[in-house]
């Protein structure tokens, strides 16, 4: 029996040290329906700014939808780039590309898919695994980068407006995560809404901003030195002995890019849960990962890997139901008259034409609407409002999940490097004075 109970412990402690126990709780958090309200209205607001912006960009022509598959090439193979000319905006084209990076590196971060062979979720893993997770990633930064790089306005439109519509948006959830995990309590979306804008500008927006613009300094003290080092004799004596301050400078760029990729996604938890401004919350997000980089690691590694697997199977559990859907109410309208299309061979169900469902990939896709009447139109564009509604939750979901798993890696770092409790969270009044009333979580 001690032997027994001594196992038990060091299970316990494992689990503990490990932090699964912990993370395993992020799918809980992220079901809330106030974080997933949330995001699909963040997400709703972005695709209207990127249409808005690409209804401008296309009035003069648009672009193809391999631009940035040609970028990448042209980049690792150190040729010159040339834009492709057609129809669609950048918005568009970034946001189908940044779509299937996104997917391939949560398929490709399952681990043991073989197992699942010749199964739906096999074959859907493998659909969109089509390279590992670091090509992934790596995909995602050219698709930021090609913006930045080719369309500089947009980047900077697109960029800024969409920084705060997820400031706000990410910060919320990051809070209602953080009131959530520490005390089992739940406040309302108004009251998340509320912390966030009130820390929108001096917590959440800047947060981000502070290391790029540390960055930017850099480069522009080092580019003043190449300049200086141009000028003959005083340039080469003077500069030439200061090397080693931009080799200092380098150094610096250097840890603060790595802290960006690393801690950048504790930025929004640091103010959720400490309720401190950018500068506090850029030095524990880069403080932290760097303290305990094997840690670090580790709860990366398994949040990724529990991500993945519930992101296959919502997306596998949406496809089922919505399949359910579409073949019982599909078979209403095929056997029971009210339909004359297709031929005897080839029969054309009605929902067939009003919707299309391609698969788990393809949730749904536009109705050919030539072939429809105008009051047949009227019930495409219902069904197509709704089950976008349903996408666009699957999406939200992700982005639920996301913001509730990196507030739960903060608690974690912060445990492990500070010696803090979990349980230790900021719980401040409302801007009325009124203390935030939360609802215990639902066992």
């Amino acid at each position: 029996m001690p032997t027994n109970h001594a196992n038990a412990e060091n299970s316990g402690s494992w689990l503990e040290a490990s932090g699964l126990r912990h993370i395993l709780r992020t799918l809980g958090l992220a079901i809330h329906p106030a974080k997933l309200g949330i995001a699909l209205g963040t997400l709703f607001l972005t695709f209207v700014l990127g249409g808005t912006l690409d209804w401008l960009w296309t009035r003069q022509g648009g672009i193809d939808a391999a631009a940035i598959t040609q970028y990448i090439s042209a980049r690792e193979l150190d040729r010159a780039y040339v834009e492709p000319a057609g129809e669609l905006g950048v918005f568009h084209v970034w946001r189908e590309h940044q779509r299937r990076c996104v997917l391939g590196f949560l398929s490709a971060s399952l681990p043991g898919t073989s197992l699942a062979a010749g199964t739906p979720l096999g074959a859907y893993v493998e659909s969109n695994a089509h390279a590992g997770p670091l090509r992934n990633l790596a995909g995602m930064a050219y698709g930021v980068l090609w913006m930045f790089r080719v369309h500089p306005l947009f980047f900077l439109l697109f960029g800024g407006v969409g920084l705060v519509l997820w400031a706000w948006g990410g910060g919320a959830i990051c809070r209602l995560a953080a009131v959530q995990f520490a005390r089992d309590e739940k406040p309302t979306m108004k009251q998340a809404l509320a912390f966030a804008w009130d820390r929108l500008i001096g917590g959440f927006v800047l947060a981000p901003c502070i290391p790029l613009v540390f960055v930017l300094i850099g480069a522009i003290l080092l580019a003043m030195a190449g300049m200086i080092l141009r000028v003959p004799i005083l340039g080469d004596v003077f500069a030439g002995l200061a090397f080693g301050l931009a080799l200092f400078g380098g150094f610096v760029i250097a840890v603060l890019l790595i802290g960006f990729l690393i801690g950048g996604s504790l930025f929004w938890p640091t103010v959720a849960v400490e309720g401190s401004d950018a500068f506090d919350s850029f030095s524990r997000s880069l403080s932290y990962p760097l303290s305990k980089p094997w840690k670090a690691m580790l709860y990366a590694v398994l949040s990724v890997v529990y991500a993945s697997l519930c992101w296959v199977f919502v997306n596998l559990f949406v496809y089922a139901s919505l399949s359910i859907t579409r073949a019982l109410v599909g078979f209403g309208t095929s056997p029971f008259g009210w339909w004359n299309r297709g031929t005897a061979e080839s029969p054309v169900r009605k929902l067939d034409l009003l919707w299309p469902l391609g698969g788990p990939n393809a949730l749904y896709t536009w109705p050919d609407w030539s072939r429809l009447s105008w009051y047949e139109s009227i019930s495409a564009f219902w069904i197509g409002v709704y089950v976008l509604i349903v996408v666009g939750l699957v999406w939200a979901f992700l982005a639920s999940f996301y913001f509730s798993g990196s507030t739960v890696l903060y608690f974690l770092l912060r445990r492990d490097v500070d010696g803090t409790d979990l349980e230790e969270v900021l719980i401040d009044d409302e801007p009325d004075g009124e203390p935030i009333a939360a609802t215990p979580a639902a066992p």
